[in-house]
């Protein structure tokens, strides 16, 4: 069973805390949230820095935000290194420029990096810039995901969107779970946190069939595509096998247990409806159809009776006497 532990810290330069005292604090930290580095401010005037930090069994996510400044990883910190990690860095908001490798890597909001920690790296970030930051042991991704180390697409930024935005989706949430929902990700989830990150380097190598199709990253990708095509009533099967790189027997093998993609389709599309219901009661019940993805309202009438057990009117009806009630 895993286990998980979150905690949160900030550091701020005040009158009664030095520059020098808060870069302290601040660079242990990062040590214990990311890796021990040189940290330094490359700005004047007062520096803050926050970071939410959860560490799992093996892996471990910092969501981090900080005035600018300038992060080393030297030589000396490698040699006294007792693991080697790939670590991912999801820029949320800002930008920031690190070099690892020969390489400068410019990610701004919206683009995914992966680096080794066992080499030589120097980051600068913007003012306030937010990244999420993944921390998995090297050997468990190269195992998972079969590839060499020199393989690793190291020091690259790559744009979260299309299938590595499942990715940095799958992150950013994790990253920002409450406290008490840390020990239930960690025996439900952590297993596939090096799942999702050898994923994450086999897409941006190339490869087009990056997990098998019990795991989340799977899963994770057909709900993605579905979330953003189920409003449109001529979205088929093929489309959605498509958009996910897969056959239709894989998709409905992905599918099985929750009845289908279509089944699936259709609980979002009526539950799309009750929410449009419930925001705009004087809109008439063709429009809700038509806006929720349904191509008839025979077919809105049907799907919404099957999930719900009552019908669109009867539906707007209990809403309206609620209303009238209070």
């Amino acid at each position: 069973m895993g286990t998980a532990s979150t905690a949160s810290a900030e550091v701020s330069t005040t009158s009664e805390v030095s520059a020098r005292q808060a870069f302290e604090q601040w660079e242990a930290i990062v040590a214990d949230a990311v890796l021990p580095s040189i940290i330094e401010p490359l700005g004047k005037g007062p520096w803050h820095g926050k970071v939410r930090y959860t560490q799992f069994d093996r892996s471990s996510l910092a969501l981090m935000t900080s005035s600018a400044q300038r992060v080393v990883r030297t030589r000396r910190q490698l040699e006294q290194a007792s693991a080697d990690f790939l670590l991912v860095n999801i820029v949320v908001e800002g930008a920031n420029w690190t070099e690892q490798n020969g390489r400068i890597t410019e990610g701004g909001a919206g683009t995914i990096a992966f680096y080794d920690s066992a080499r030589p790296i120097e980051s600068r970030t913007t003012e306030n810039a937010v990244s999420t930051i993944v921390r998995t042991p090297m050997s468990a991704v190269l195992e998972h995901a079969g590839l060499a180390r020199d393989e690793l697409p190291i020091a690259k930024a790559l744009p979260t969107t299309g299938a590595m935005g499942v990715v940095a989706d799958f992150f950013r949430g994790l990253a920002v779970l409450p406290v008490n929902e840390s020990d239930r990700a960690a025996s439900l989830l952590e297993s596939q946190v090096t799942s999702m990150l050898s994923s994450a380097v086999l897409l941006a190598t190339g490869h087009s069939s990056p997990a098998p199709a019990d795991s989340l990253y799977t899963r994770q990708q057909v709900l993605s595509v579905l979330r953003r095509r189920y409003t449109d009533p001529d979205l088929t099967v093929d489309e959605v096998a498509h958009a996910c790189l897969m056959s239709r027997r894989t998709l409905y093998r992905v599918c099985e247990d929750i009845g289908g993609p279509a089944a699936l389709v259709r609980r979002m599309r009526v539950e799309h409806a009750r929410r449009l219901l419930r925001a705009e009661p004087t809109r008439p019940l063709s429009a809700i159809a038509a806006a929720s993805g349904f191509a008839t309202d025979r077919h809105f009438y049907r799907a919404f009776r099957q999930e719900t057990g009552e019908t669109p009117g009867q539906f707007r009806s209990r809403l309206d006497a609620g209303t009238r009630g209070r």
